[in-house]
C-alpha cells in the first residue's frame, strides 16, 4: 500500500467530502509525527505503536569495493516501535 492508497482508505473510512480533504487529513497526520519526533518528543499512538528519535554513533565502515575505510559521521534517524496490538495483528 502506498501513500495515494492510504488517502483513499482515509476518504472512504472517515467519510472525507473529497479526496483533496483526505489527502490533507494524512499530510497533516504525517507532518504532525515528523515535527514532533523531529523536536525530540516521543509520538504514542494507542494500538499501533511509538515514533521516537534515535542517535546513530559516528563509526568507521568500510568501501565493498575498494576496502578502504571510510567515516561515517554520527546522526539522527526515526525509529517505530510497534505496540502489542500491530505486532499481535501482524502475526496473526
Amino acid at each position: 500500500m502506498n501513500k495515494a492508497h492510504v488517502i483513499e482508505e482515509w476518504g472512504a473510512r472517515t467519510g472525507a467530502p473529497t479526496r483533496a480533504a483526505a489527502e490533507r487529513a494524512v499530510e497533516a497526520f504525517i507532518d504532525i509525527i515528523v515535527k514532533t519526533v523531529a523536536s525530540g518528543e516521543e509520538v504514542r499512538i494507542g494500538g499501533l505503536g511509538v515514533f521516537d528519535r534515535v542517535y546513530h554513533k559516528a563509526r568507521v565502515a568500510r568501501d565493498p569495493n575498494t576496502g578502504a575505510s571510510v567515516n561515517v559521521p554520527g546522526k539522527w534517524g526515526m525509529r517505530f516501535r510497534p505496540g502489542k496490538r500491530a505486532k499481535d495483528a501482524v502475526n496473526n
